[in-house]
């Protein structure tokens, strides 16, 4: 009998095992969660109340348990199931260690993006309170432009206008400087003019054409929007500009590239003239069909079916190719193999035949004889062709691989299979005369694609062992392989990095050395000392959370309310690198960077 015949002869109340409840998804094991997704998946196509209760029934857990389980593939972060992954991290879980606890989370990004967003209702944050530009301030701002604008040194107009509005965050002051730059009542048509050649000269290039009329990329994209707004489209199409959009529809190009490579016409133009020669190019090809095959379409149907080697026809597609409607196609197809004379399979034993015949004779094949001989185009000879006795072998050796016959192989595709067409492996085989698996795989290492298997893996590990560099080792694997893929794959699965955070234990050592010592060194000798004395500890938790905790040291604050701060914008406003006066001070770098940010030059001096 089926499990659901079973489950609904069951009777609950003659059963003397007591119903669970698992309200929360924290109170479901990881076996339950699958066991019930497997359940539903197979035995259910679609679930009512009668089946919600035949689950209850298998699973032993109440109806609207069960149904809050299934329904919850992303469930809503509660402060239990907080502290229960907070737990976890502490105890030095990973984010893939702790989703198999929570397998109805749908990845590790939401998992993680679920738990750092969570905030009890009562300690959300209001919305900060946007304050408008006074006239005096907006004065003011216009007059330090005016002082310090230069389009190659943002930082120094940056950098005074914090010092002057120390109130203001530093989103405000950029958002205020770009409004005051880039005001479109500034523009006069000489700029517009100069934007539209260099537009034409150099293209979209922003930052070169803002260097070339003195100004910032943003005012330099305003002009341009601004002068395109002022075009004004014709309404006559051109043949030359029904030939461009013809070549935009075949290229899959957008209506607003279309408009911007015509130039005389609005995107909702071009959108409406594509529609209409969609429908006359739809209504040209439902006529063709009615009409006889002629030796052209035969020709090309031959041939796109041959690239299908393998593999499903997509009749949709020849017949869009060809212009003729799917059924045509395919009715053509059928009796075209049912034809001896005009059937591929014919081609492909006498072809065969032939270059037997001429490679047994001389280890060459003339292509292009063979194809006159039995009137084929030369790419349907090497399609056609199946004898692959005496193929060369083409493995990748670093000293022996040879760019010259990479390109030639290359050309040949370039020339026979352009885009979208499908290689045939076949034929690039034939017309090189090599193994047609070495030609796969050759041609997977020509695109910098690599399948990393353990042998793969121990040759890496090998050879960094010998301190080989990473670009020596990608030449060693592939003549395209990036250094990048190297390196990343070498520290990702070779040595991955764990994070292990910080015990309760260990913070309180750190703090009391940090304590013990901070009145008498400065903070970069005191660090050094930390992690020396805690070498056992994740070295990444270590570093981070000694820096969080001495900005919250009032040693720090007193030396940094001691020092000449206007000394300091002096020197940051020279040029002075920051990790410099870290050292001078002897202050954490992060306080130093929260002063740069927050402006307090202003308010020490």
């Amino acid at each position: 009998m089926p499990l659901i015949g079973c489950l609904r002869l069951f009777d609950p109340s003659l059963s003397t095992v007591t119903v669970r409840s698992l309200p929360n998804i924290t109170d479901w094991s990881v076996d339950d969660l699958s066991t019930l997704k497997s359940l539903v998946t197979k035995q259910f196509s679609v679930l009512t109340a009668d089946g919600w209760s035949l689950v209850s029934v298998y699973m032993n857990v109440a109806q609207s348990d069960c149904f809050m389980a299934h329904m919850c593939t992303n469930p809503r972060m509660t402060p239990d199931l907080h502290e229960a992954i907070t737990r976890h991290r502490n105890d030095g879980l990973t984010w893939w260690d702790i989703l198999k606890k929570y397998p109805l989370y749908s990845n590790t990004s939401g998992l993680r993006d679920v738990y750092r967003r969570f905030k009890e209702r009562d300690g959300s944050k209001p919305k900060a309170k946007i304050i408008k530009w006074s006239d005096e301030e907006t004065r003011r701002i216009k007059e330090i432009i005016q002082a310090y604008y230069k389009p190659e040194n943002w930082r120094e107009l940056l950098t005074q206008a914090q010092m002057t509005f120390p109130n203001r965050t530093e989103a405000s002051i950029l958002g205020k400087i770009e409004m005051t730059i880039c005001k479109t009542s500034d523009i006069t048509n000489n700029d517009l003019d100069r934007v539209n050649k260099l537009v034409e000269a150099y293209g979209k290039d922003w930052e070169r054409i803002g260097q070339e009329i003195d100004t910032i990329p943003q005012r330099v994209q305003r002009i341009w929007t601004l002068y395109q707004q002022q075009q004004k489209p014709t309404q006559a199409w051109t043949d030359d500009e029904l030939d461009i959009l013809r070549k935009c529809i075949r290229d899959g190009v957008g209506m607003a590239e279309a408009s911007q490579l015509i130039g005389t016409k609005t995107p909702h133009m071009c959108n409406a003239k594509m529609k209409s020669l969609k429908r006359q190019g739809a209504k040209i090809s439902s006529q063709k069909s009615n009409t006889p095959w002629i030796a052209d379409d035969v020709a090309r149907l031959e041939h796109l079916v041959s690239t299908y080697k393998g593999r499903k026809f997509d009749w949709m597609a020849i017949g869009k190719d060809i212009g003729r409607t799917a059924d045509s196609c395919q009715n053509k197809h059928i009796q075209l193999k049912q034809d001896p004379i005009n059937s591929m399979v014919d081609h492909s034993q006498t072809v065969s035949y032939e270059v037997q015949k001429q490679y047994e004779q001389q280890p060459s094949v003339n292509w292009t004889g063979i194809a006159h001989m039995f009137g084929l185009t030369e790419r349907q000879c090497l399609e056609a062709n199946q004898y692959n006795v005496g193929k060369a072998r083409w493995i990748y050796h670093p000293d022996t691989f040879s760019w010259d016959m990479a390109n030639r192989m290359t050309a040949f595709i370039k020339d026979n299979y352009p885009k979208p067409l499908p290689v045939n492996y076949t034929a690039v085989s034939n017309y090189m005369w090599i193994d047609i698996n070495d030609y796969v795989k050759m041609a997977s290492l020509l695109r910098g694609k690599m399948v990393w298997t353990a042998e793969t893996f121990a040759q890496v590990v090998k050879l960094r062992e010998q301190d080989m560099l990473y670009k020596d080792i990608a030449r060693q694997l592939s003549p395209a392989l990036s250094t990048d893929k190297i390196s990343v794959a070498y520290r990702n699965r070779i040595k991955p990095k764990v994070y292990m955070p910080l015990s309760y234990e260990e913070k309180q050592q750190i703090k009391e050395i940090i304590d013990m010592h901070v009145e008498q060194m400065p903070f970069t000798e005191l660090q050094a000392l930390v992690m020396q004395k805690m070498a056992h500890a994740n070295q990444q938790a270590l570093y981070s959370f000694v820096n969080s905790y001495s900005t919250t040291l009032s040693v720090y604050k007193e030396r940094l309310r001691n020092a000449d701060t206007d000394q300091i914008a002096s020197q940051i406003l020279n040029g002075t690198k920051s990790s410099k006066l870290v050292v001078q001070l002897g202050i954490p770098s992060t306080i130093l960077t929260r002063l740069m940010k927050s402006n307090m030059f202003s308010m020490h001096s």
